[in-house]
């Protein structure tokens, strides 16, 4: 359970740690203020559909970490990472709600819950299949 709870709390870092880095590579190379939290801050339309693409991508690498790391509670790991993320994206969206179009932070929204159901799809405990495990291999006789 300890190990379910430290895996979403790092998810949640992870999440914070790849926004925040590509948000200031992208002021970086803008030659741009760097904005932690808004996206219609940069110019053009390539920058901020980048900037909610990464977002979807650190959601879907954070819970990959969380969910491998909890694997023991999956459930709880899970759960608990959603609510983070949904406390994360939910506070991104009210500080921006009248300063700009919510389109983006919606779809970061979006897109970071379905990286986290991605990543659950992808770390499910697989059951081998029967084809390969009752098949003998077969001695030719000379």
């Amino acid at each position: 359970m300890k190990k379910s709870i430290l895996g979403s709390f790092v998810g949640l870092a992870i999440i914070i740690a790849i926004d925040s880095f590509s948000r200031v590579v992208v002021s970086l190379y803008m030659q741009h203020d760097i904005m932690m939290i808004a996206y219609t801050a940069y110019p053009g339309i390539f920058w901020p559909l980048m900037l909610t693409l990464i977002a979807g991508f650190a959601a879907f690498f954070g819970s990959m970490f969380g969910l491998t790391y909890g694997r023991d509670h999956r459930v709880v790991t899970v759960s608990l990472l959603i609510a983070l993320v949904l406390f994360l994206r939910y506070g991104q969206l009210h500080l921006l709600m009248g300063q700009e179009a919510l389109f983006y932070p919606i779809t970061a929204l979006v897109l970071s819950l379905g990286g986290i159901l991605l990543a659950w799809q992808l770390t499910k405990n697989r059951q081998p299949s029967d084809d390969f495990t009752h098949h003998q291999p077969v001695e030719e006789e000379l």
